[in-house]
């Protein structure tokens, strides 16, 4: 699983890509909210469309209690996932449900409606 982290004007972008690990999947979390306090942004955008179908539920849930548990500001995440990945919204679910504001889709336009801000181009 590879990844890349990128602060933009109004917000974090993360890129990711490959077979998933948890292991890398936790520290993709732990850079996007280090690249929040550093930068003050508030909104990230996760684009995962790169990744591998086949994200289990057990892994979801771990990412959604490693976001509301990062202990990170206060941040408002789309993830942006292919089709394939649109089978449940388990992460999306219990990080609302744990206060953290997150929006899986697999729409470009969805994402940067449900983050405030203008896509690019």
């Amino acid at each position: 699983m590879d990844y890349r982290v990128t602060v933009l004007e109004r917000h974090v972008q993360v890129e990711t890509g490959g077979a998933f690990d948890a292991d890398v999947a936790r520290e993709i979390v732990a850079r996007l909210f280090e690249a929040c306090a550093t930068s003050g942004h508030g909104l990230v955008l996760v684009d995962a469309r790169g990744l591998a179908p086949g994200v289990g539920i057990d892994d979801r849930l771990d990412l959604a209690r490693a976001i509301a548990g990062s202990g990170g500001p206060p941040v408002r995440i789309a993830l942006l996932v292919d089709t394939a990945q649109m089978v449940t919204k388990t992460l999306e679910n219990a990080a609302h449900d744990r206060g953290v504001p997150v929006r899986t889709t697999a729409s470009v336009m969805e994402a940067y409606r449900f983050l405030g801000i203008d896509p690019p181009g």
